[in-house]
């Protein structure tokens, strides 16, 4: 008996670390994120003041500004994922506790890693259709595959995600552990 309390401590104690790890890699991400939306709006200032007030406007700006927003948004939403901060998902889960929130976090993840699955499934089709016929875009001259795997690698990462959140909630009900959001 002394051996699987000491098991379960341990897998605690690994669960721990894996979110800290976690957590910091999503600082870093967001950091990313926010000098990659800062660089958008430079390019865009840019872009508009030679455009409206000396004469000229960079070729393949707003393609550029576009399709980093893409990429963006992709990150963004598997940080939201991760978190919990997404809307809609929160309601049920902010009156339960306990046991009850993990097997609703649960659901919610199961939900999340099929859709994605198939998102990713979907995506990985189109990017490989693309990637054959090899078109490019009109400013940049960029092959289309990349904006394009944005929605790829995104679906692919939830769907990671989800995984990884499923077996969190999963492993947090086997051990009627508090959440590591909540605290309860």
């Amino acid at each position: 008996m002394h051996g699987s309390a000491e098991q379960v401590r341990n897998r605690g104690d690994l669960m721990q670390g894996l979110l800290a790890a976690a957590n910091a890699v999503a600082g870093a991400v967001h950091w990313v994120l926010g000098l990659a939306m800062l660089t958008i709006v430079a390019i865009n200032i840019v872009n508009a003041t030679g455009r409206y007030l000396l004469g000229f406007s960079m070729t393949g700006a707003d393609e550029l500004m576009v399709y980093t927003m893409v990429w963006v948004v992709m990150a963004g939403a598997v940080l939201s994922l991760a978190s919990r901060d997404h809307i809609g998902v929160n309601l049920v889960p902010s009156y339960a506790t306990g046991r009850t929130l993990h097997l609703l976090h649960a659901v919610h993840d199961l939900a999340a890693f099929f859709s994605c699955a198939l998102a990713t499934y979907a995506s990985w089709g189109f990017v490989t259709r693309i990637a054959a016929i090899g078109p490019r875009s009109m400013g940049l001259g960029l092959p289309m595959v990349i904006p394009h795997a944005a929605l790829l690698a995104g679906f692919a990462a939830l769907t990671l995600t989800a995984l990884a959140l499923l077996l969190r909630d999963a492993d947090a009900w086997s051990r009627s552990a508090p959440s590591p959001e909540t605290g309860r």
